[in-house]
Order: structure tokens, then C-alpha cells, then sequence
């Protein structure tokens, strides 16, 4: 008995896709707060004319486009699912990313603790979708790839900005 209700738990993929929305709320947040904080990480490392404003600018900029990508999922259907899992995949790598820089530099990195989320989150999405093949392997793959070149985009703007910053000081 308690394995068949086990197996016929189905949890709707919008709600999954809202709970990353909701955990990149918290996540920015966690950034703002914990340890050094993120700006003060990324003006330590990388870029030292990083500001709250370009931190805050950008997080609207994505949160915004994370809720709009699951509202248009919701409305229109079908391939539109990809926008949610570009997002879902980005906010799961960059999780990634958070563990190797607390690992790299024995520092806590701000958005460690709120990434947890995003990995459970993401078992969700493989239990309850991608085993039970309810999303075509090919559409992963598209939003896998590009989700996860987001991040090394995202990650690489830091290094991009390091480089120029100290050319032009000089």
C-alpha cells in the first residue's frame, strides 16, 4: 500500500518551476546578507568598482525574466517550457558555482546555503519529469546546454570585468 501511494505522488511542473522563482528570492537575499556578501566578494576578487546597484539591476533583470518565462509556459504550453528550464538549469549550475568558490576559497560564498534549495528542487524536477519521461530528452538536453552556458557567461563577465578594469587603471 504505502508504495503505490509512494509512486503516484505527482507534483505539477509549474509548481516546481514557481519554487525556483521563489528560491532565487531568497537567494538574492542571501547574497545581500550572509558572510561578505556578494558584492563585497566580487569587489574583493574580481571587479572593485562592483556596486549594489549592478548587483540589484541584474538579479530584477533575471527574476523578471524567470517569472515571465513561466508565465508564458503556463499560458502557451508545449515548447515554451524551455524558458523555465533554461532557468531551472542556471540557477542549479550556479549553485555549482557557489560550492566551488567556498571550496576554492575556503570562504563561505554568499548564495551557498539558498543553492541547497535549488538541488532539491532540482531532484524534484528529475523524480517527478524527466524519469517519468514527461519532457522530451531533446528539450532537456537545449535547456540543459543553454542554462548551463548562461552560467559560465555569467561567471566569465566577472574575469571579463577584472581584465579590463586593471588595463584601464593602469
Amino acid at each position: 500500500m504505502v508504495n503505490s501511494l509512494s509512486t503516484s505522488l505527482e507534483i505539477p511542473i509549474s509548481f516546481i518551476f514557481w519554487g525556483f522563482a521563489i528560491a532565487y528570492i531568497i537567494h538574492i537575499i542571501d547574497e545581500s546578507l550572509m558572510g561578505e556578501t556578494f558584492v563585497g566578494m566580487v569587489k574583493n576578487l574580481f571587479w572593485s568598482e562592483y556596486q549594489w546597484k549592478h548587483f540589484f539591476g541584474f538579479n530584477a533583470l533575471l527574476l523578471s525574466l524567470t517569472i515571465i518565462s513561466i508565465i508564458l509556459f503556463e499560458i502557451f504550453n508545449g515548447l515554451w517550457i524551455v524558458a523555465p528550464l533554461i532557468f531551472v538549469f542556471l540557477y542549479t549550475t550556479n549553485g555549482i558555482w557557489h560550492l566551488v568558490s567556498t571550496i576554492i576559497t575556503k570562504k563561505y560564498s554568499p548564495g551557498l546555503a539558498t543553492s541547497i534549495i535549488y538541488w532539491i528542487l532540482f531532484y524534484f524536477l528529475v523524480r517527478y519529469s524527466f524519469i517519468p519521461n514527461t519532457i522530451p530528452t531533446k528539450i532537456i538536453v537545449i535547456s540543459a546546454i543553454t542554462g548551463t552556458f548562461l552560467t559560465i557567461l555569467m561567471i566569465s563577465s566577472f574575469f571579463i570585468f577584472r581584465k579590463r578594469f586593471n588595463r584601464e587603471s593602469k
